[in-house]
């Protein structure tokens, strides 16, 4: 079951509600979505609180969906919890240090494997695949990608990513003041090849040799059909003055 804000990972008769937050962490999610894989963030609650996993952070909790730097996109009914709050805070507890504020990667151990581990040790099932299909996907090729890409996350326990420059991924909430850097290098009004609306530009140095060269053949041809044509001339008048 997914949908809203749902039951809000309270108390109910049968047990504690047990929910999944998914967010978006890339706008192309509305094309992978669809086919079962995407960019995702995760996060479990219960009992009011969302816990999730960061660089940085390690293990920490927040408003349940409200992750910075990511959209909110789903929450998904995982079961109910028998336990109360002491053996949930046992269960993350144990989890802490295999999930520690060092030990972030995105590929092999990042917020969804956290989130999985956690609802296994609650409810003893795993989250829906498609939340950290890519990841799993991505471990075949994890040595291609940058050190610094693979150790910091996106979304972070203190309003950003938890490595504090964010993650390679994360695309909602970035600055928009960063937009404009990679095109700074290719500002200005240019000029075009041949243009003749400024003195100081040359037209393109093989036409300007070329048409030069052109010209001066046809000077020569001129010239020198002239000087045969007097020839001829001379002759002929020499002819005549013999006979």
């Amino acid at each position: 079951m997914s949908g809203g804000r749902g039951y809000e990972g309270g108390r109910t008769r049968m047990g504690t509600v047990v929910l999944l937050n998914v967010y978006d962490l890339s706008p192309a999610n509305e094309y992978l979505y669809s086919i079962g894989m995407g960019l995702h963030h995760s996060g479990v609650e219960i009992l009011g609180k969302e816990y999730s996993f960061a660089s940085g952070g390690g293990v920490f909790d927040s408003t349940p969906k409200e992750a910075p730097g990511a959209k909110f996109r789903e929450s998904i009914e995982l079961g109910s919890f028998e336990g109360g709050s002491a053996e949930l805070s046992s269960a993350i507890s144990d989890l802490r240090d295999e999930f520690g504020p060092d030990r972030y990667n995105l590929i092999k151990r990042n917020c969804n494997h956290f989130a999985n581990a956690l609802v296994w040790r609650l409810l003893k099932r795993t989250i829906p695949g498609h939340v950290n299909r890519l990841a799993n996907i991505g471990q075949c090729c994890s040595c291609l990608l940058p050190k610094k890409l693979l150790e910091e996350s996106p979304v972070g326990p203190n309003g950003g990513g938890g490595g504090g420059s964010g993650g390679g991924f994360q695309v909602y909430g970035r600055d928009k003041k960063n937009d404009s850097i990679s095109t700074q290098a290719f500002s200005g009004s240019g000029v075009a090849l041949g243009s003749q609306d400024s003195g100081s530009r040359v037209p393109l140095l093989g036409s300007w040799r070329g048409g030069k060269k052109k010209e001066e053949t046809l000077t020569d041809r001129r010239e020198k059909a002239r000087m045969a044509a007097l020839a001829r001339f001379e002759a002929q008048n020499a002819g005549s003055d013999r006979e």
